[in-house]
């Protein structure tokens, strides 16, 4: 086979100038150099030969004989000559074709005349070591996510939350101080720990100092939170008060004839408050995000007992009572924020009214003998019944569910633990053979205080964290990363599971 590198020329032949080489040299501007007499010999065949293939094609392709090519500098002393493999046109090449890599990359391969075609690919660099193992710990870091979005409905990612906001159990010692009271009640927005009593609310930092403070009066405290809002105010008195975590945004002084029954936020942050009216059976007031009252009805056939804005706020339900045959009437009544007569009028039959609190885009209203899920478009969803049994307490405010604790005498602590969907399907239950202080839900978790100590349940209540020598609790506040509040009578502490 012919060699395809001409020899290196000698360094100390002296260089021919002022004489171009013809042929093969014309075609690929190479300059000739002064072998000895027989390289010289086969180089000056090797040339006619090549001169004679480059004229014919200059015909073919119709360019004119006699152009000259410019000479490209001689190759180095020590190198061999290269040869532009991208275009042989050489008898030399006769036995060879030349191949482009597919898929539009670009370059090709040089394969013999008779050689099947080829799928060959160009040359790709090999992975080194640090590429390989950045990819396979981002390969763990993929897996380790999935594992804690899917397990425990995201307990695991809970834990790395936890660790990230509060550190280790022995550095997360936070710990809220307030003036003991019997009537105290609690709520939480974010960090900030809201406590109402029957003589002052009070807003408490995460760092433990008092954020805001206002003296109060009320007889029935009462709290009720959504989201970074919560209103604050007494059943049946004439304060009322709507809070963020900086202080508050609204306060209200009903007159005697209009008491406060209940207030709800939704989750926009717009405001129902339901009061008494004299001369009919209640009235309902709706505020925007900004407090501004843009929506207000009365009652005359039915008591409100609560109320709430739809998250599309344009509507408000309101939960009624009233009397049909010597029998009473649970009704859910719907009205448009420009209208003063209802649009939708649902019934719950067999059951006196409790609570009324957003559920996604739909309502939950929590009854004495039954859990109903309400439509945004006033129809009822789902129902779950207690079998006879009775209500003892109950929180709506889990992420998709609600806790109930239901008691199978009317007194006594047997019973039992159910946590439902709000497609009406019960999650979990755990029977319970002794008192239950406190429950309090949030997230994916239930917290229930013994008498003795604490365990937080997952939601389908199973066992998540447990928590001995709770003597001294008097309430529980479970927060959405799955960690707990442990109230006292003047302080309360943070729990990490």
């Amino acid at each position: 086979m012919t060699d395809y590198h001409k020899p290196a020329p000698d360094d100390d032949a002296p260089e021919e100038t002022g004489r171009e080489s013809s042929g093969a040299d014309k075609k690929t501007g190479r300059e000739s150099s002064a072998p000895d007499k027989k390289t010289e010999k086969k180089s000056s065949g090797a040339d006619k030969k090549a001169g004679k293939n480059a004229s014919e094609k200059e015909k073919k392709s119709g360019k004119k004989s006699g152009a000259t090519e410019k000479p490209s500098p001689a190759p180095d002393s020590e190198s061999e000559t290269d040869f532009d493999a991208s275009a042989p046109d050489s008898d030399d090449f006769d036995d060879f074709r030349w191949e482009d890599f597919p898929d539009d990359n670009p370059g090709g391969v040089l394969l013999p005349a008779d050689a099947a075609p080829t799928s060959r690919r160009p040359f790709q660099r090999p992975w080194t070591l640090p590429e390989r193992l950045l990819l396979l710990f981002l390969l763990w870091l993929a897996l380790g996510a999935a594992l804690l979005l899917t397990v425990g409905h995201g307990a695991g990612l809970d834990a790395v939350r936890r660790y990230l906001r509060y550190g280790s159990r022995d550095n997360a010692a936070r710990v809220y101080s307030y003036p003991a009271s019997p009537s105290a009640r609690f709520a939480a927005l974010g960090d900030t720990l809201v406590v109402l009593t029957d003589t002052s609310l009070r807003l408490i930092g995460a760092d433990g100092d008092e954020i805001w403070s206002q003296p109060v009066r009320m007889n029935s405290p009462a709290l009720s939170v959504n989201g970074n809002r919560v209103a604050a105010w007494d059943v049946g008195g004439s304060e009322l008060y709507a809070l963020s975590e900086s202080g508050p945004l609204l306060s209200l002084t009903a007159d005697d004839d209009g008491p406060f029954l209940a207030a709800r936020f939704n989750r926009n942050g717009w405001l129902s408050v339901t009061t008494g009216r004299q001369g009919y059976k209640g009235a309902v007031r709706v505020y925007d995000m900004r407090m501004k009252p843009v929506f207000e009805f009365h009652s005359s056939r039915r008591f409100v007992m609560d109320a709430c804005a739809l998250n599309d706020n344009r509507r408000v339900a309101a939960l009624t009572l009233g009397q049909s045959e010597s029998v009473f009437v649970t009704d859910a009544l719907y009205y448009r924020l420009d209208e003063k007569e209802p649009e939708t009028n649902c019934e719950i039959p067999d059951a006196l009214p409790l609570e009324l609190r957003q559920n996604g885009a739909g309502l939950t209203a929590v009854c004495d003998t039954c859990l109903v899920h309400l439509t945004a478009d006033g129809a009822i969803a789902a129902r779950y019944d207690y079998d006879g049994a009775w209500l003892r307490e109950y929180d709506t405010g889990g992420d998709g569910f609600t806790a109930l604790y239901l008691s199978r005498y009317q007194s006594g602590s047997v019973g039992k633990l159910v946590t439902v969907d709000d497609d009406g399907a019960e999650l979990g239950s755990v029977e319970v053979m002794e008192e239950v202080v406190d429950i309090s839900a949030a997230g994916h978790y239930l917290a229930a205080l013994y008498t003795d100590r604490l365990v937080v349940y997952n939601l389908a209540l199973g066992v998540y964290a447990s928590l001995g020598g709770a003597e001294n609790v008097r309430g529980v506040m479970m927060r959405s990363d799955g960690s707990a509040l442990l109230l006292g009578d003047s302080s309360a502490q943070l729990f990490l599971p």
